[in-house]
Formats: C-alpha cells, sequence, structure tokens
C-alpha cells in the first residue's frame, strides 16, 4: 500500500506540472493565431477550431497503438514519452512563424503527448480496485489545480512578456514533470508472459468486456461537449469584457476560476463516487454541467461570467473521474493500458470534433452559440450514461472486506 501510495504522490505532483505547462499559453491560442497574422474574427475563430482540434485527431490514432507499448513495456515510460515530447512540442510553438507551423506543431503535439492518460493510467494500474475513485478523482484535480493556476498565471505573464515567452516557460514546467516521474517513480510492473496472456489479452478482450463500448462512446460524446467552447471562449470573454491591456489577465482569470472550483469538487467527488457510485455520479454531473452551459448564453458582465465558471467547475469535476473509474473497474489489470489507450483515442476525437464544430459554430452564429451545443451534448451524455452504462455488482476486497460502489 506504501508503494502505491509513494507512485501516486509523485504522479499527482508530475500531472500538476504537466497541467499547468500546457495552460500557461494555450487558452490564448485565439489571440497568437491573431498574432501570427489571421486578422479576421471569423477567420481567427475558425483557425482556433482547426489548431484546437488538430491535437486530438492524431492523439486518436496514436493512442492505442502507446496503449500496446505500455501493456508490453510499462506505463512508466509513456508518462515520460509524453512529458519529453511536451517539452519539445512547445519549444517549437514558441518559434512559429505562421499559422501553418502551428497547425503542424499541434499535429505534432498529438503524436507525441498525452499526459492526462498516460498518468491515469498508471495511476490505476498501481492503485487497489477499492482505491480507484479515491485516486482517479485526486488525479483529475491535479488536472484542475493545473487549469486553475496556468491561464491565471500566463494570462499575467502573456500582457508581460508575450505569447511565445509563454510556450518557451511551459516546456520548462514539462521538463520539470518529466524529471519528477524519471527520478520520483518506480513501478511495479510486470508483463504478462505471452502464452498467459492468450484470449485474454488484446483489443478484441477490452472492447468485449461488460460496458466498455458504452463507456467510450460516453466518453467521447462528453469531450465533444467540454471542447466546443474551447476555442473562442478568450474571444467570448473578449466580447464582454473587451479588447484592452489586461484581456489576457482577465481571460487567464475565468480560467482559474472554473478550474479552481473543479479542483475543489474533484477532492470531495472522487470518494464520494466510490460510495454513492461511478453512474450516479456522472449523470448527475452531465445534467447539471448542462443546466449550466445554458447560462452562458444568457450572461451580460463578467462577474456573470465568473459566477458560471465556478458553478460549471463544480460540475464537470465529478465526470472524469467517474467515467474513468468505471473503465478501471471493467478492465483487467494486464489489459489497463490498451483500456485507456482506446479511451484516449476516443476522447480526442470527441475533443477534434468539439473543437472544429466550436470554431464553426462560433464563425456562422456567433460566440454564444457553441454554449448552448455544449449543453446539448452534455444531456444527450446524461441519457447514453443512463440507457446503456449498466452498475456492476457490488464486491468484496481483501484489504477492505467491505463492499465497493459498483458501476
Amino acid at each position: 500500500m506504501g508503494s502505491w501510495k509513494r507512485t501516486f504522490y509523485a504522479a499527482f505532483a508530475a500531472q500538476v506540472c504537466s497541467i499547468l505547462g500546457f495552460s500557461l499559453a494555450m487558452p490564448f491560442m485565439a489571440f497568437y493565431i491573431r498574432q501570427l497574422g489571421i486578422t479576421d474574427d471569423a477567420a481567427v475563430a475558425r483557425w482556433s477550431g482547426y489548431v484546437n482540434g488538430a491535437a486530438g485527431l492524431t492523439m486518436a490514432a496514436f493512442a492505442p497503438i502507446w496503449g500496446v507499448v505500455a501493456d508490453r513495456y510499462g506505463r512508466r515510460p509513456m508518462v515520460l514519452r509524453s512529458m519529453y515530447g511536451g517539452v519539445l512540442v512547445l519549444l517549437l510553438m514558441s518559434v512559429a512563424q505562421n499559422v501553418y507551423h502551428l497547425l503542424a506543431f499541434r499535429l505534432l503535439q498529438g503524436m507525441l503527448t498525452g499526459t492526462i492518460a498516460a498518468l491515469v493510467a498508471l495511476v490505476a494500474s498501481e492503485a487497489p480496485r477499492e482505491r480507484a475513485g479515491y485516486a482517479l478523482g485526486v488525479m483529475q484535480s491535479a488536472v484542475f489545480v493545473g487549469f486553475s493556476a496556468g491561464p491565471l498565471i500566463g494570462g499575467v505573464l502573456s500582457d508581460a512578456l508575450g505569447y511565445r515567452a509563454m510556450f518557451a516557460l511551459s516546456s520548462l514546467l514539462l521538463l520539470a514533470g518529466g524529471l519528477l516521474v524519471q527520478f520520483g517513480i518506480r513501478e511495479t510492473f510486470v508483463a504478462a508472459p505471452a502464452a498467459a496472456r492468450g484470449e485474454r489479452d488484446g483489443f478484441r478482450a477490452v472492447l468485449g468486456a461488460q460496458g466498455f463500448i458504452a463507456a467510450v462512446v460516453v466518453l467521447l460524446s462528453l469531450r465533444y461537449a467540454n471542447s466546443i467552447t474551447a476555442p473562442t471562449f478568450g474571444l467570448f470573454v473578449e466580447g464582454i469584457y473587451g479588447r484592452g491591456k489586461f484581456t489576457d489577465t482577465v481571460v487567464g482569470l475565468l480560467n482559474a476560476v472554473g478550474g479552481f472550483s473543479a479542483a475543489i469538487g474533484s477532492f470531495m467527488l472522487g470518494g464520494l463516487s466510490d460510495r454513492w457510485g461511478h453512474k450516479r455520479l456522472l449523470i448527475a454531473s452531465c445534467v447539471f454541467g448542462g443546466m449550466v452551459s445554458a447560462g452562458y448564453s444568457l450572461v451580460a458582465t463578467v462577474w456573470q461570467l465568473g459566477g458560471l465558471r465556478i458553478l460549471f467547475g463544480l460540475g464537470a469535476a465529478g465526470i472524469l473521474p467517474a467515467a474513468n473509474a468505471i473503465i478501471r473497474h471493467i478492465t483487467e489489470d494486464h489489459n489497463m493500458g490498451r483500456a485507456y489507450g482506446v479511451t484516449t483515442s476516443a476522447g480526442s476525437l470527441g475533443w477534434m470534433l468539439g473543437s472544429l464544430s466550436g470554431g464553426e459554430v462560433a464563425a456562422t452564429y456567433g460566440l454564444r452559440a457553441p454554449f448552448v451545443v455544449m449543453a446539448a451534448g452534455l444531456g444527450v451524455g446524461a441519457v447514453i450514461v443512463a440507457m446503456f452504462v449498466r452498475h456492476a455488482p457490488r464486491r468484496a476486497t481483501a484489504s477492505t472486506l467491505e463492499p465497493t460502489a459498483g458501476v
């Protein structure tokens, strides 16, 4: 038990570093695109969708491949690959000369990175099953902590130093996360012998697990809904606040407020998920998030927008931990890398489709329209969970001798 906790704490710190690094400059991508020569507002919205979705396209293709490698050689090497790949990509973004360079580097990012999924797979494989909801909930809170602090710091620094400096500073944070994993984590991984794996191994076994396909469809739909506003959120804030000297700071602050509330929610809801049931929490989070999303279409001031960001963060906090815990409970240990590879691929595909749709919807119907689509998408996700994700039977565990809340 002590061994998995040491891995868990080091992985938490590395996750904070990685998300902090990626979120220093990413929320301001639309403004960076404008700096690279795209000046028409509709074109900026569309290119923001293309650039944000590009990483999802290549990540969807490469995540299952990395999942196979993880099951053969361990999850820790995949975390190192994603961390050091992020260092390279962010440095390249800092020297992009036009939007086509930026698009190419985002495609490369999807091929090489994926720190969230890599660390989730590592923690999920090391943590006891009865503690999966707690561990994955806290890991998700690390994501939200990074998304809280990153935009806030990045907004202030980008106003002072510019966007290129933000990408360069981001690469240093990814380097720190990689070093934490390299020197702070020793994985207890033993690959199953080929003869022992037999029919239990491979993607057929993963996809054939009861409820797995439904969980993948849920993740795709939820990622689609959550990503549709990402490309143009900065432009939306700019439309309410105005284009001024401290616009980046305001955008960063609003992102930070939402991330901070989500971080608090993840700490609270991770343990609740183990007791109350992952399916129930997932449905409740989707419904609440959809209701809040609809309210974005009515805001008129930055203060109102900040209040909605807090509420949406609390609602979003339960979505990914519950979904990841569902995957953990229905997947055999030796197929964990493949399972999270498939779900990462589905989530990345949802992210790509959401980003592309968001940019196009905003360019065609206005910057408020993507929030309406987000509300509808979360509602659809709740319906899919209610109809197709089953509750697994409760089971006793050797370490606790207490029933674990099923899926």
